[in-house]
């Protein structure tokens, strides 16, 4: 049978989107016959069209040649980056490479006087470039220089930063923590294992020179005190010959990401960039509104019981 322009776009839909037979037949509630019936010129039952067309997101017209695919933006985007083939072991280095140009072109795009996209420098060298843009609606941050290239976009909370950023105990026990010198070093020395490595209390002491005793605090802090339902380590108790239990470690690899983006938000603060590739300034308040940070609540709360304390204070004093 003949093939037709209904059958030729099927079939490129289809493969183009990664879809087997089986898979549009099931979604259909058809057989993997009959789909590949219509691939080879044959054409379903009319009530089926408008399901094949919202499958593929085209429509009925498309599906005959008479209209254009009209794909998304955001489909466009993943499917370039689904096309970059993964090089050996996984490879994903020109993925990322890929999604910066994409990010960098967001940022570009800040510009309202700039209509055209242009590549982004990457500086050699320890003069910092970035590449920032603050508004009312969130900020971003693009770390420029080839040493160490990272993007951050945060979107502002419809309540503001300071109801989601408190100052709490918790918050200002992990900064103790990161305080210490010997932390930071077990915590650089963790991030060292890799996927499926694990160590010991007693070898993390021996590499480190620091005590058993300090090693044993910091790493039972990270594996349970930071975040009891998602650890930065993981651990688990091994037997010697003489049933001795001894715990060795292994790093949630999931997780040791956010120290990471910890480390890079340190980095930015400690060494601020020399100029900017792109600079835009759009915000009109401050990063925290006043009257919603709690530590300024609880001390407008002690205040007011200490002037109203002295305020009837004078007033026993003057009867």
């Amino acid at each position: 049978m003949a093939g037709t322009i209904f059958s030729t776009t099927l079939q490129a839909l289809r493969k183009g989107r990664g879809v087997t037979q089986e898979q549009l037949a099931s979604y259909l509630g058809v057989s993997p016959q009959a789909v590949s019936k219509w691939e080879n010129g044959s054409y379903p039952d009319g009530d089926l069209l408008p399901r094949i067309a919202d499958y593929f997101g085209v429509s009925i017209d498309y599906l005959y040649g008479r209209d254009t695919e009209k794909v998304s933006l955001e489909q466009m985007v993943m499917d370039s980056i689904k096309a970059i083939k993964v090089g050996e072991n996984l490879d994903h280095s020109k993925h990322f490479e890929q999604i910066m140009r994409y990010v960098w072109a967001a940022q570009i795009g800040f510009w309202v006087e700039n209509k055209t996209y242009y590549d982004r420098s990457e500086p050699e060298g320890d003069h910092v470039v970035a590449s920032t843009v603050t508004d009312s609606a969130g900020f971003t941050y693009f770390r420029l220089n080839k040493s160490l290239q990272f993007y951050m976009l945060m979107k502002e909370p419809k309540e503001g930063f300071a109801s989601y950023f408190r100052v709490t105990d918790r918050l200002t026990e992990f900064f103790s923590f990161l305080g210490k010198r010997e932390n930071l070093e077990v915590l650089f020395y963790l991030l060292s294992l890799k996927n499926g490595e694990c160590v010991s209390i007693s070898t993390v002491s021996r590499r480190l020179g620091i005590s058993k005793e300090a090693v044993g605090t910091a790493m039972e802090y990270l594996g349970s005190a930071v975040n009891k339902s998602n650890q930065i380590l993981q651990n688990v108790c091994l037997l010697d010959e003489h049933d001795r239990e001894e715990k060795i470690y292994a790093v949630n690899v999931m997780s040791a990401s956010s120290v990471l983006m910890l480390l890079a938000g340190a980095d930015a603060f400690l060494n601020p960039p020399g100029s900017y590739a792109l600079s835009i300034g759009n915000k009109g308040r401050a990063w925290l509104e006043r009257e919603k940070l709690n530590f300024l609540q609880k001390d407008s709360g002690l205040r007011q019981e200490e002037t109203t304390g002295e305020s009837r204070g004078r007033g026993r004093g003057n009867s």
